[in-house]
């Protein structure tokens, strides 16, 4: 399997709160990793969502953190997703 990463992954855990606009949805999930670009989001349910939905990621770790906009680029069903950042 070719990896077209552009940058690097660090694994990291951080919590991180998820909304879907288009769902009306929210929920909280830990990270797996990140890089410059994007995230893994670790989340075994369906969550109903395709490649290029839009969603809003926010870190947990520090109060007031900023909101990013963000991409799904894939999804691993039963393990997560993996957004970047718009």
């Amino acid at each position: 399997m070719t990896d077209h990463r552009r940058h690097q992954r660090l694994l990291h855990r951080a919590r991180i709160k998820v909304t879907i606009p288009s769902l009306s949805k929210q929920f909280e999930t830990d990270m797996r990793d990140f890089s410059e670009s994007g995230l893994f989001l670790l989340y075994p349910k369906d969550l109903g969502l395709e490649k290029g939905a839009i969603v809003e990621v926010q870190t947990l770790e520090f109060e007031d953190a900023p909101i990013q906009s963000c991409k799904v680029v894939r999804i691993e069903p039963g393990i997560g997703i993996a957004v970047e950042f718009v």
